[in-house]
């Protein structure tokens, strides 16, 4: 999974990646404003329109000042657990790449 930045979308990039039996993922739809590490903390507002910025903001604190404090710190971890497993993922498919390269 990669960002669209214009040296992920490279020609070069993408043969390399090719290459290297990697399978592009696209990311999901997301707002650029919230980070895909904070979805955790919002599952309440999923789905729901909002006719201002005011009306989110009050939403949003609406929802976290209910929150129990644990929320935040299982979130961290939920999201250390999955980057440690994407590293894992990553470093095998490299190690596969170079047994299997010519």
């Amino acid at each position: 999974m990669h960002d669209s930045a214009p040296t992920h979308r490279a020609l070069a990039t993408q043969k390399k990646l090719a290459y290297l039996g990697f399978q592009c993922l696209d990311h999901p739809p997301y707002s650029p404003d919230l980070a895909s590490s904070d979805y955790h903390l919002f599952p309440g507002l999923k789905g729901r329109h909002f006719s201002s910025d005011a009306e989110v903001i009050a939403a949003a604190e609406t929802l976290l000042d209910g929150q129990p404090s644990e929320l935040f710190l299982s979130g961290l971890q939920k999201l250390e657990q999955q980057a440690k497993s994407v590293l894992s993922f990553v470093g095998n498919m490299l190690n596969k790449s170079r047994v299997c390269s010519p």
